[in-house]
């Protein structure tokens, strides 16, 4: 008799506070929250790319930078032209030896 009373009050409680209106609406929460395609999910995977292709966009632009000096160095020096084409290159001028070390 008990039990059967407090059935009947937690379904009186559900009838009397929670309306179809109620669990429409949360079931629309529900869907938009995690299912659709702007769901927090996705949102959170697109912001993780984006950070990372803005990690790599910064370690492109520093390295771009990079090659931008040594062209500047190339063009306007005449023994850090030589000393590039030595050492990445291995050139070396007539009668010399070179010893190559890795």
């Amino acid at each position: 008799m008990e039990e059967k009373k407090q059935k009947n009050s937690f379904i009186g409680w559900c009838r009397r506070y929670i309306s179809l209106l109620f669990v429409g609406l949360l079931a629309l929460y529900v869907y938009v929250l995690f299912f659709n395609d702007n769901s927090y999910g996705h949102l959170r995977e697109l912001h993780g790319e984006i950070k990372r292709l803005e990690r790599e966009k910064k370690e492109n632009r520093d390295t771009l930078n990079k090659y931008y000096e040594l062209n500047r160095l190339l063009l306007s020096d005449k023994e850090e032209l030589e000393r590039v084409a030595r050492e990445k290159y291995g050139m070396q001028r007539p009668g010399e030896d070179v010893y190559i070390i890795e």
